[in-house]
């Protein structure tokens, strides 16, 4: 009688969490995929640990530094809660560090110990990623398509999740999170799909569907962080294909001469340009002065997790900053740690996903990367997802 196979069984529980997390209503809808998606996120380390793998060092910095956090932020909350009495609502903080956890814990767990996947799974997984990319694609021109007939560039449109954004100027309400599941989402299933065996239709699939999301989102730091990938894939490879490099440029030659005369494409370069704009970055560098400014409120401890919002009315939209003015100056260095930590792992075991590590990180300069409760999760998986290089396998 052939045995179970362990590991397929917690892969396919992640994959159901993430198309849970990915699909469901997200963010300020009336209910977040991520609670409903944690009982299988938990069944699928459930089945890693069943495996008893071998401990990794790595991994053991990655769960060391998180746990390190998780501890600190709680602290800050704390005393924020006791030293700010009345100035903030903390129920909100408190709740919010629980949806941390679920965001972090299971994620990072199931990173630990998953110890590679063989050709046969990474063929499904590669095949899951596109799927997704595709699905959610259609769910956001569906959701836009729908309402195009009363639609402005200043105006609401539906988005994956079903969830609202208001775009004024092109600047869309929750932009950012959806920018970060593209940017997530779309290089994955480019890698995987190169991983799995090239496919130039599929390859055209995935490029049409993130150009849409470009067009959709009229996200800035989504085309920031696929600059910063493109840098990095460059520099590990020293190389890219002529071919590659004609479809990139066709693609957007042909979205320029489209957008000459779209009303969101238009709106979109006055984003780019800075034109009818407080500046370039939307009010962006102002913010960023004025939180620098509050580190000193607290530089230990912070003012609290997801308090910056509450207690001084400011968008960090900067991770770095965020994290310095929530968590104070030892909680932005335990992050850092777990990042780096993360990096290191994923440069070893995992080196097609490292620029993608690398921009998903560096795009935390413009958003704040550690708060989103869709791409978090995501991230996280997908980091844990790599073909190992020892096709033998115990139980495989």
């Amino acid at each position: 009688m052939q045995s179970v196979n362990k590991n397929s069984i917690a892969i396919q529980f992640s994959c159901l969490a993430m198309v849970i997390i990915t699909l469901i209503p997200f963010g300020r809808g009336d209910i977040s995929g991520l609670e409903i998606a944690f009982p299988f996120s938990m069944l699928s380390l459930f089945f890693f640990l069943l495996r008893k793998n071998k401990r990794n060092k790595h991994a053991l910095y990655i769960i060391l530094f998180i746990s390190l956090w998780s501890v600190w932020v709680l602290s800050g909350i704390t005393y924020s809660y006791m030293y700010y009495p009345g100035s903030t609502d903390h129920i909100p903080a408190y709740l919010r560090y629980f949806r941390m956890l679920e965001m972090y814990i299971p994620g990072v767990l199931i990173l630990a110990f998953s110890r590679g996947i063989n050709e046969r799974q990474q063929k499904r997984v590669a095949f899951f990623f596109i799927i997704l990319f595709i699905l959610v694609t259609l769910e956001t021109s569906v959701g836009f398509f729908l309402q195009s007939q009363a639609l402005t560039a200043t105006q609401m449109y539906k988005y994956p999740g079903m969830g609202y954004v208001f775009r004024a100027g092109g600047v869309a309400k929750d932009s950012s999170a959806y920018s970060n599941l593209i940017l997530l989402l779309g290089f994955t299933a480019f890698i995987e799909l190169r991983r799995a065996g090239r496919n130039s239709f599929l390859f055209t699939v995935i490029l049409i569907c993130f150009l849409i999301n470009i067009y959709l989102s009229m996200s800035r730091s989504l085309l920031v962080a696929a600059l910063v990938y493109f840098v990095f894939k460059l520099g590990l490879e020293r190389k890219i294909k002529p071919l590659t490099l004609m479809l990139i440029a066709v693609s957007i030659i042909s979205l320029l001469i489209f957008g000459m005369n779209n009303e969101y494409l238009s709106s979109f370069w006055g984003r780019l340009s800075g034109a009818n704009q407080q500046d370039i970055s939307s009010g962006r560098f102002t913010t960023w002065a004025l939180l620098l400014g509050l580190v000193g409120d607290n530089p230990l401890l912070g003012v609290g997790y997801r308090l910056s919002t509450e207690k001084y009315g400011l968008i960090p939209d900067n991770m770095f900053l965020s994290l310095s003015v929530e968590t104070g100056v030892i909680g932005l260095l335990l992050y850092l740690s777990f990042l780096l930590s993360l990096c290191s792992f994923v440069y070893k075991n995992n080196r097609d996903k490292f620029p993608l590590i690398m921009a998903y990180t560096i795009s935390g300069m413009f958003i704040d990367i550690s708060t989103f409760w869709v791409s978090v999760p995501l991230f996280l998986f997908t980091m844990s997802i790599y073909k190992k290089r020892d096709i033998h396998d115990e139980g495989e």
